[in-house]
């Protein structure tokens, strides 16, 4: 495939490609993206970027972002988790890790009723994921 790149997009949709080697940081501050170089020009007011990489990189074991969805948050009686497999197993915890409630998801949208919990911050794990939600 030749060499590793990084490709940035900007605002107009233009791409722009660098060789990944030659990028030396990353930079994400008030709403923008900033590409610095190690030397030259780097880039600024970039709204997207993207990594075209070689066969011998070495990144390994890469998986997909999650598809898991927890909504409303902050919720006040009725949180919805979306994105589960059937059967999956939903469990309930406070902070402290104390398994409130362990639920299995129905369908690829489950309901959870948290109208009894106390206002405060509680975490979901679904498999190997921990989800954050602020129930009002």
């Amino acid at each position: 495939m030749g060499e590793s790149q990084l490709i940035t997009v900007s605002a107009d949709g233009t791409e722009t490609a660098y060789a990944l080697p030659d990028v030396q940081k990353i930079v994400f501050e008030n709403d923008s993206m900033t590409v610095k170089m190690k030397s030259g020009t780097g880039a600024t007011g970039i709204t997207c970027i993207k990594f075209l990489l070689s066969d011998n990189v070495g990144i390994e074991n890469l998986k997909p972002a999650s598809k898991v969805f927890v909504f409303p948050n902050p919720v006040k009686t009725n949180l919805k988790v979306a994105g589960v497999d059937k059967n999956a197993k939903i469990n309930l915890l406070d902070l402290s890790g104390k398994l409130l409630q362990s639920i299995t998801a129905q369908d690829n949208s489950t309901d959870i009723d948290v109208s009894a919990l106390s206002p405060g911050l509680y975490l979901l794990q679904i498999g190997e994921q921990v989800i954050k939600f602020i129930k009002q």
